[in-house]
């Protein structure tokens, strides 16, 4: 049996309505998914609370 490799796992979740079209403004401008920038912002945070732990 093959370990998952990045194998995506869905998650739902609600985004505060105020965020919503600024989010999809930038996904618009810089060509990317909103699903791309919320991706990377989570990633963002994660390493900023390592960061702060060590």
């Amino acid at each position: 049996m093959k370990p998952e490799q990045n194998k995506p796992t869905d998650v739902r979740f609600r985004l505060e309505k105020e965020l919503h079209k600024p989010l999809k403004d930038l996904a618009k401008k810089e060509d990317r998914s909103m699903n791309y920038l919320m991706n990377k912002a989570v990633e963002f945070y994660l390493n900023q609370s390592k960061e702060m732990k060590t």
